[in-house]
């Protein structure tokens, strides 16, 4: 699907890709990963054909940067920072249905309603005005309704509450199955449920590329119990943010959450341990 040969980018005298290789097969999951300034989103830029480089590089065989329109028609995107875009909600949506055969209005609209984000109210509404997730739910239902081969994301669920954050990852787990993906992302805990290998960037060069087993229970929805020993107004706060209810017995919260979130729920709720009496999951 992608490969990228002795691959270099520079700015000035700044080396920002330094001599990459790198094959993406059909199928794979990559978690790219790195802290800023590693390279992440450089990459990423180059494979969109928003760059000039040195060295190789072929995506469905063909050059980015010769062939831009072609390939883009093929590839999901949802960058990191929303795009300063002046068309309302609406007008969006009606123009992203247009270009590209692969989408529809109505395909647009279900993506935004799985992730939680009403569209119908807010088709009047300036891109601009949105909030930050709003936009990050419209911009997935937009690359996600056009079923791409390829789907690049840059930190893709960072501003998205619990609930979308789930709805977001049971889409990836369950109706892209067959999308080859590239997820960045400044930590690897985030996606580690929804990757099949792992590519660590560090100063512009591959430092890690490793294949990983992802785990069977990633879509499995679990139910969980917290109780707290005293009532607690920030645990409450955090419970209430995944959707748990509070039972008769005030200290006691019943949610669920689906596996490929069961990482990050533990690590957050770890904060609070002082303040937990149980915590049962099946």
């Amino acid at each position: 699907m992608i490969q990228i040969n002795a691959l270099t980018k520079k700015f000035g005298r700044f080396t920002a890709i330094d001599q990459i290789d790198l094959h993406v097969l059909q199928g794979d999951r990559i978690a790219l990963i790195g802290l800023n300034g590693a390279g992440k989103t450089t990459l990423i830029r180059i494979i969109l054909g928003q760059y000039l480089f040195d060295g190789e590089l072929q995506v469905f065989g063909k050059n980015p940067r010769q062939h831009r329109v072609e390939i883009l028609d093929r590839i999901g995107f949802v960058p990191q920072i929303p795009p300063p875009i002046q068309m309302s909600v609406g007008e969006l949506v009606s123009f992203a249905a247009a270009i590209s055969f692969r989408s529809s209005r109505a395909a647009i609209i279900e993506k935004a309603h799985a992730l939680g984000f009403e569209i119908e109210s807010n088709l009047k509404k300036p891109f601009l005005k949105l909030s930050g997730g709003m936009k990050q739910k419209l911009l997935i239902a937009l690359a996600l309704a056009r079923e791409p081969e390829i789907l690049i994301m840059d930190e893709p669920a960072a501003n998205l509450d619990p609930q979308a954050r789930q709805a977001f990852f049971l889409m990836l787990l369950r109706s892209m199955e067959k999308t080859t993906m590239i997820l960045s992302s400044h930590r690897v805990d985030e996606v580690i449920n929804l990757i099949t290998r792992i590519v660590e960037i560090d100063h512009g060069r591959i430092i890690q590329d490793e294949q990983i087993n992802r785990s069977h229970m990633a879509d499995t929805q679990l139910n969980c119990r917290v109780i707290l020993t005293e009532p607690n107004d920030q645990a409450t706060q955090f419970l209430e943010e995944w959707n748990f209810m509070q039972g008769e017995n005030r200290l006691a919260f019943d949610g669920s959450f689906i596996g490929a979130e069961r990482l990050r729920f533990m690590t957050t709720i770890a904060h609070f341990a002082n303040q937990i009496k149980s915590l049962h999951i099946n």
